[in-house]
């Protein structure tokens, strides 16, 4: 029945995004914090946190529980109404990456037969890039860089030297981690040591091989070190008006003391009253960096607003595959291919723009010499599954017989699938996808 009771919302909320394309509601959603961001002609702008932990009876086999799926559908149907103009895009993390194949399937399923959006469960590799879109061009002070990201379930480490990435490190410990082995991290003051906790962190953080000076303490960092009254000083390392200030490692770790033992978790809520749950995981989050920064000789922090949400909106793809009718619609196919190179997305396939045999039943691009129709159709294949997402171009909606072997494929493998128009197959429209890119 879920089949057919939205399609007439979703087709006239994509007719509404049309008018209004440059408006979108972007959500990061974590193990317990669903962040929401607008962004409008290239500027984003954080609206609210909304606490969601999901971690109560989650099973990795099973999905998250009846209750927390129902809570997260309507929490999203919320927000769609809340902000009917925008398009809503959305990045799960965490404990969403926990769910096995099956489990993230049926999921992906239920969350559009009941919400119209296609639940785009990111891998940590995407996020980290994402991530270093989003910052990597911020810094202009020279040498090494660390981006510092954590979440609920996990933290991201990013070392940028000159502009370029180096490393990349995928910590299994988050702020849900940390407060579920110190269940007293969030007693009214603590009582207990902050040296055993910091000793447990730093026990899990894995080598560098470098000291690194200076680093970005990312999502929402900003708002809460302002509203909580850290030490922040003017950041004279560059200028930037979303990175204005930092912190010294010393006036950090101090004020991170403080918090744990004499402003109560109380008063931390009561400086966020729209969402007082946030500050459940402010002593860990805090601790946590504080450790890094131990770990890595940071001496210098700088608090950022900015998470993946900035990257991706700045740029979504690294790698993507275009299917179509190659016969019917090559001069827009190859339109829609040259706008995504622009941004700086890889077009994996088609790889060549001149055909050289145009208008017949199957088209061979010159540089495809030798390779038999199977040949290139299981290229194409190995390109969907090494792309972030398979963008089928169906202008008036026409979707032809190889693009249905290519979408069966990508929902196989759980790929993102884009049309650029609205299809004209009814099945199409019954799948987890996105119309416009």
């Amino acid at each position: 029945m879920c089949i057919y009771r939205h399609i007439d919302v979703y087709v006239a909320q994509d007719c509404m995004t049309v008018r209004n394309r440059n408006k979108k509601l972007l959500l990061d959603l974590g193990s317990s914090t669903v962040k929401v961001f607008a962004s409008e002609n290239g500027r984003i702008s954080h609206i609210k946190s909304i606490s969601l932990p999901l971690k109560n009876e989650f099973d990795a086999e099973k999905g998250l529980s009846r209750e927390n799926r129902q809570r997260l559908y309507a929490l999203i149907r919320d927000l769609k109404e809340e902000f009917p103009e925008h398009k809503v895009k959305n990045y799960a993390t965490a404990i969403y990456r926990k769910l096995s194949p099956r489990a993230q399937e049926e999921l992906r399923d239920e969350f559009f037969c009941e919400t119209q959006i296609f639940l785009n469960i990111i891998e940590h590799e995407l996020e980290n890039y994402y991530l270093e879109t989003a910052l990597v061009d911020r810094y202009r002070g020279g040498g090494s860089v660390l981006l510092i990201n954590i979440g609920g379930g996990s933290t991201e480490l990013v070392l940028v030297e000159n502009s370029k990435t180096v490393l990349r490190q995928n910590i299994d410990l988050g702020v849900s981690g940390i407060n579920s082995q110190f269940p007293g991290i969030n007693n009214a003051l603590f009582s207990g040591e902050i040296k055993a906790i910091k000793d447990f962190i730093l026990a899990l953080l894995p080598p560098l091989g470098r000291k690194v000076p200076t680093a970005f303490h990312t999502g929402g960092e900003l708002t809460y070190m302002k509203l909580a009254g850290y030490a922040l000083r003017n950041n004279h390392l560059f200028e930037d008006a979303d990175h204005p200030y930092l912190v010294d490692f010393e006036d950090f770790a101090d004020r991170n003391g403080e918090i744990f033992y004499r402003v109560s978790l109380e008063s931390l809520e009561s400086l966020m009253p729209e969402n007082p749950a946030w500050m459940h995981g402010a002593r860990a989050c805090s601790l946590l960096a504080q450790a890094i920064c131990e770990k890595y000789g940071v001496e210098k922090l700088i608090p950022s607003d900015s998470n993946l949400v900035h990257g991706a909106d700045r740029r979504e793809f690294r790698r993507v595959t275009l299917s179509g009718s190659f016969r019917k619609h090559l001069p827009y196919i190859l339109g829609i291919k040259k706008e995504l190179e622009v941004t700086g997305t890889e077009v994996l396939s088609p790889r060549f723009v001149e055909p050289k045999n145009p208008g017949e039943e199957f088209v061979v691009f010159s540089g495809e010499e030798g390779s038999s129709p199977l040949e290139l159709e299981r290229h194409h294949l190995d390109s969907i599954a090494a792309s972030d997402a398979l963008i089928v171009c169906d202008p008036q909606g026409y979707v032809g017989a190889s693009a249905l072997i290519e979408i069966g494929y990508a929902q196989s493998l759980g790929k993102r699938i884009i049309f650029t128009e609205e299809p004209q197959e009814f099945m199409l429209n019954t799948l987890p996808r996105e119309v416009g890119i």
